[in-house]
């Protein structure tokens, strides 16, 4: 929802049924790392070239694996805020404080033809979004 101001490290780590994840543009994440890893979202993001990439010279003593480097980190933070920005008006029917006012005036600038539009990256139109809102 537009209210989250922050979220911390690890916060959907594991919910691998994660598929749509859409920030608000003032959301705090320059101390989070790993926020979507081991989720489908991410797999979406692998897929899209964007990964989180080991720095070999760290290792978490907790599991022994490498943690990501910040320009990694940076990247994958980076596609989380865009990966929507094709996709307006899908964009626009995810958000909480949505109303019919905000999707009729949408389309009418923008043209009906956007109400059945698919976006490339979830195969979503923004019907789906709508149902999916928070």
């Amino acid at each position: 929802p537009s209210t989250v101001k922050s979220i911390q490290r690890y916060a959907f780590m594991f919910c691998r049924s994660l598929r749509l994840l859409i920030l608000p543009n003032d959301i705090d994440l320059d101390n989070v790392d790993e926020i979507i890893d081991e989720t489908a979202i991410y797999q979406i993001a692998e897929n899209a070239g964007v990964a989180y990439e080991e720095d070999e010279d760290g290792y978490d003593v907790h599991d022994d694996y490498g943690f990501p480097t910040e320009e990694s980190i940076r990247q994958v933070n980076e596609w989380l805020y865009h990966h929507m920005d094709h996709a307006p008006f899908h964009k626009l029917c995810y958000n909480s404080s949505i109303t019919t006012k905000h999707i009729n005036d949408y389309l009418d600038e923008h043209g009906n033809d956007l109400a059945r539009a698919i976006d490339t990256i979830h195969s979503m139109t923004p019907l789906h979004m709508l149902s999916m809102n928070p």
